[in-house]
């Protein structure tokens, strides 16, 4: 008698009810249910298309970046020489290619302008990954910051 309690009392515990239960789903806590593994909207998430614009606007600006300060270092190394009096630092202020360099950082910075909005767009969007959104405002966003930095010096070293 003491054994048939002892069992009846396992089959309980072990089924949070007072009945015999055997689904092998349900016998293991750590195990979903059926129907949370045949539900659809419980599959996998897909990207934001605008979080991923914004890791590719932010790649595109900081090669953007990096091409415009060679390219431009480059011409102007090439035309002018060695800088000793301040005629010659207006002459570089006036030269072509720093006009240039200064509208394509200036595309640039719209550019991420432009990421940090798709970004913070796509950290908006629900049921939707956001690692492409974060990266791209983080990209957008340490671009802007370091181009005010650049700003502030420059401010501060007139």
């Amino acid at each position: 008698m003491d054994n048939q309690n002892n069992q009846n009392n396992n089959n309980r515990y072990q089924s949070g009810y007072g009945t015999n239960y055997s689904d092998p789903n349900h016998d293991n806590l750590f195990t979903p249910s059926p129907s949370a593994l045949e539900d659809p909207s419980m599959g996998r998430l897909k990207h934001s298309g605008p979080g991923i614009a914004s890791f590719v606007i932010g790649l595109v600006s900081i090669i953007g970046y990096m091409l415009t300060f060679f390219i431009a270092t480059m011409a102007i190394n090439s035309s002018i020489g060695v800088v000793t009096t301040p005629i010659q630092v207006e002459e570089i202020a006036l030269h072509p290619a720093v006009a240039l360099a200064s509208l394509a950082v200036l595309v640039c910075l719209i550019l991420n302008l432009a990421g940090i909005i798709l970004g913070v767009i796509g950290l908006i969007l629900k049921n939707r990954k956001k690692v492409f959104a974060i990266i791209g405002t983080i990209l957008s966003g340490a671009m802007i910051l370091a181009f005010a930095g650049l700003i502030i010096a420059g401010i501060y070293m007139m």
